[in-house]
């Protein structure tokens, strides 16, 4: 009787040092990231505030002086910045007082950029990073709402909270006055409208955040797997939309222009440190540039179907664990093979920037909220795995420091690329997981 009594008092106290511990690194991340936020428009070796933001604020600029053909520089020696020629002029007027980085997307996304103009430079990377920080209130509320049911509502949202902002890709993110948060925003409604089965929802901000950045395609072809055909053509309806919207109002020669710079890029690869893609890793590996620069690299037709190769082994890995779910179309499976899709959109495109990986943040959520199968040292052993993955991922070193101490050699190489060994462990983690046999996963009501 007295070894019956144990057992539950044990866990009960378990549960109450997890509690504790949740809370107090809540606290730690709200004083922390209150203290980054505070110097936020301090530049810092690792980044300047609002350097991508000026790409946009210039390109509307140069779109309102009747200048539209100007805002898709040519790439020169740097691919992340435009050191010369009238977009480099507009940024430095406009009170910018380093080299502007490029604007790549469509010329449509302009339009809310365009309203910000009003403003000077300093307002409107400060009114920029607001709608972002927005944008971060609702993604803790929206992962709030989708793993209701897992525990405590207080403990949850302590848990939430503290997984996004320990990030550094978010706070990165948020320096450089980045669209991620908002693509993050987009992908959390993406699997909010999924998972509560409202496809044409979940389909127009997936062709909005597809016309943006392309990589979500991958998206599109789960759907497609999953045979939720009305999403899949509202996302292709948005883009289309969106194009022609695009088209009609800035004309198809900026848009020939537009297709010729993607050409363009789509040959080259960048081998510096914030590029966070296998592709990213292998140039670093084998190619002997600094990996603090950010010049194009020209890929020989062989590494192109090395990068082709390996896109295609991800995926169709992907398909084949997928496969050993669709059969019992267990919905408890969605939140596993969702964040699979998320840690494969994020490694298998040849360029993927560290502010990218603020989206895995959304990954770890769903994998941790899957890692309480029956047997608790198994449990034990896959939360272990979780939490390192996301250290990984979450938090920065001091590359330069260490570069300084340790060259530029292989295991420096490799070290910086800890991002993305974090998401390959995180991805193997989750495909671990969803093998599992169903009872080890939540029942589905609690993750929708």
């Amino acid at each position: 009787m007295i070894m019956a009594d144990s057992v539950p008092t044990a866990y009960s106290k378990q549960r109450l040092f997890l509690s504790i511990a949740i809370v107090l690194l809540t606290a730690i991340a709200l004083y922390t990231f209150c203290m980054t936020l505070s110097r936020i428009t301090q530049d810092t070796p690792d980044a300047v505030f609002g350097v991508d933001f000026i790409a946009y604020y210039s390109a509307a600029q140069l779109v309102q002086s009747g200048n539209p053909s100007a805002i898709y520089a040519d790439i020169t020696d740097d691919f992340s910045v435009v050191d010369r020629g009238m977009f480099y002029e507009t940024a430095r007027k406009a009170g910018f007082h380093l080299t502007p980085t490029r604007y790549v997307y469509l010329p449509v996304f302009l339009i809310p950029f365009t309203l910000l103009t009003r403003f000077s430079f300093a307002t409107a990377s400060l009114v920029w990073l607001c709608v972002n920080l927005a944008a971060l209130v609702i993604i803790l509320f929206l992962q709030w709402h989708i793993t209701r049911g897992l525990s405590h509502p207080f403990l949850r949202l302590a848990a939430i909270t503290s997984i996004n902002l320990f990030s550094f890709p978010l706070l990165y993110a948020l320096k450089l006055g980045q669209t991620s948060l908002l693509v993050y925003l987009a992908i959390c409604l993406i699997y909010y409208f999924f998972t509560s089965t409202r496809d044409a929802l979940a389909g127009i901000v997936l062709g909005l955040i597809t016309a943006l950045k392309f990589s979500p395609l991958l998206f599109v072809v789960y759907f497609l797997y999953r045979k939720r055909y009305r999403l899949v053509f509202t996302a292709a309806a948005t883009v289309l939309a969106l194009l022609a919207l695009s088209i009609a109002l800035y004309g198809l020669t900026l848009h020939k222009l537009y297709w010729n710079y993607l050409g363009t890029i789509s040959g080259m690869g960048i081998a510096a440190w914030s590029n966070q893609s296998i592709d990213a890793l292998l140039l670093r590996v084998f190619h002997a540039g600094s990996i603090f620069a950010f010049h194009p690299i020209m890929v020989s037709g062989a590494g192109i179907l090395l990068r082709y190769a390996i896109t295609l082994s991800v995926i169709g890995t992907l398909y084949l664990f997928f496969r050993r779910t669709s059969g019992a179309q267990d919905s408890a499976a969605h939140p596993l093979e969702f964040s699979a899709l998320i840690l494969c959109f994020l490694i298998v495109p040849a360029i993927s920037w560290l502010h990218y990986f603020t989206v895995a943040n959304l990954a770890i959520i769903l994998i941790a909220g899957s890692c309480f199968p029956a047997s608790r040292h198994r449990s034990a052993t896959m939360f272990t795995l979780a939490i390192i993955g996301y250290a990984m991922i979450a938090f920065h070193p001091d590359y330069a420091r260490i570069i300084h101490v340790c060259g530029q050699g292989y295991a420096t190489r490799l070290l910086v690329s800890l991002p993305l060994a974090g998401a390959c462990l995180l991805l193997c983690l989750t495909l671990t997981l969803l093998i599992s046999k169903p009872e080890q996963l939540h029942p589905p009501d609690r993750m929708q």
